[in-house]
């Protein structure tokens, strides 16, 4: 648990100093994900070769600089949010349902390549549309910082409390067949935790960032709540990532963090919650 706490701390650290400075040189955020969307389908890629299965890399960093270029052009075209999430969602959809075919046309013999097609596919979304919501949310949204804060963050408190409250009390398995160390009271005390820190969090920056109209005790509940939903998500990303790891039989996505694995191993649940986090900002939008 030492190690783990340890490389937790730096690794948070990490993280802090390149978001950050994102707050006032926004386009930081991209170079951000660039490290992470890298490492995270290299990881993907070796842990389904381990499975004898075979994603295509060329068609998955294809996918990446399409949604790449979207941001950038969205930044610099100044694109409004709805026009940048069209564009990803048409060009990066349509290479995904390209990819589901191309391996089979490309390799004439031989089965599974409809197989490694879909799974292709389903890397390329995996990656880009949580980190694209990210970057997006960064650099097109006004106060958007905050709220991509919040989804990055969300998750890996909860994670925490999750950890903590489980290894302290957790004695009902809740998923053993894809995570044979996760409890029911850990999932149960990360929600909590989880919640409390985000009410805690948009009542004392969000509410005055954005200077919303709405009753504070209102707000406290709703934000309340959308914690619970966020943990939620946060923790269905970390069953994905696990299912995934015991389909192909791996332990880990990687070395780089030692007690916690590689990039992915570290990002699986934020993957989930950050579009939490932009779909709240446009809700806040929308109707705030």
């Amino acid at each position: 648990m030492k190690q783990r706490v340890i490389t937790g701390i730096f690794f948070t650290i990490g993280v802090v100093l390149f978001v950050l400075p994102s707050l006032y040189w926004p386009l930081i955020s991209v170079l951000f994900a660039i490290i992470v969307g890298a490492f995270a389908l290299h990881e993907l890629h070796q842990a389904f070769k381990a499975g004898d299965m075979h994603p295509s890399m060329p068609l998955t960093v294809s996918g990446s600089i399409a949604a790449l270029t979207i941001v950038l052009v969205s930044y610099f075209c100044n694109w409004s949010i709805t026009e940048a999430l069209s564009m990803y969602l048409l060009i990066v959809g349509m290479l995904c349902l390209a990819s589901c075919v191309i391996p089979s046309v490309v390799h004439k013999e031989g089965q599974g390549h409809l197989k490694d097609g879909v799974i292709t596919a389903a890397i390329i979304f995996y990656v880009t549309f949580p980190l694209f919501c990210f970057t997006s949310g960064m650099l097109l949204i006004e106060n958007g910082w905050y709220y991509m804060v919040f989804g990055l963050f969300a998750s890996w408190v909860s994670d925490t409390c999750a950890y903590f409250v489980g290894v302290t009390i957790g004695k009902h398995k809740a998923v053993p067949h894809i995570s044979p160390k996760k409890t029911w009271e850990g999932c149960i005390g990360g929600a909590i935790g989880c919640a409390i820190i985000v009410m805690i969090y948009f009542d004392l920056v969000v509410y005055k960032i954005d200077n919303l109209t709405i009753n504070i005790v209102v707000f406290s509940i709703i934000t309340f709540v959308l914690g619970l939903i966020v943990s939620a998500m946060s923790q269905i990303g970390d069953w994905l990532a696990s299912l995934i790891k015991r389909r192909v039989g791996i332990k880990d996505y990687g070395k780089i963090f030692p007690g916690h694995g590689g990039m992915l191993d570290r990002f699986d649940s934020a993957f989930f919650t950050i579009p939490a986090g932009l779909l709240l900002a446009l809700f806040a939008i929308l109707f705030f």
